[in-house]
């Protein structure tokens, strides 16, 4: 296993999984609109089991444009994740939804790191 293609992730999953706990990522998907502008639907949306933490804010989060008081820091692990996470989802963690602000992944691409602001 190479630790450079991801086998950093898989060591980080396996080991640290049962201490995440479970959550859903969601993704509307692409909105459709009717010929008046008016949104109808979404086409291509999905929802993917993950396991999460949810913490406070950083302080280089509570620095960074868009911060409002609230707003977390959500460690995702990559391990087994067939999407890349992205600011048109949300995820939900202990049966709360959060709404992703901004999204990073680590160095190692072991976790993804989002601030999330209550849903």
């Amino acid at each position: 296993m190479a630790l450079l293609n991801g086998g950093i992730a898989s060591i980080f999953g396996a080991a640290l999984g049962g201490l995440y706990l479970p959550g859903t990522l969601n993704y509307a998907g692409v909105p459709v609109e009717d010929i008046e502008g008016n949104v109808t639907g979404h086409t291509g949306g999905g929802s993917w089991p993950c396991r999460a933490q949810v913490d406070g804010a950083t302080w280089a989060m509570r620095q960074s444009a868009g911060y409002v008081d609230g707003d977390v820091r959500i460690i995702v692990l990559s391990a087994g994740l067939p999407v890349a996470i992205n600011t048109d989802m949300t995820i939900t963690v202990s049966s709360k939804e959060w709404m992703i602000e901004a999204v990073e992944k680590d160095a190692a691409a072991s976790h993804w790191i989002l601030r999330g602001r209550a849903a």
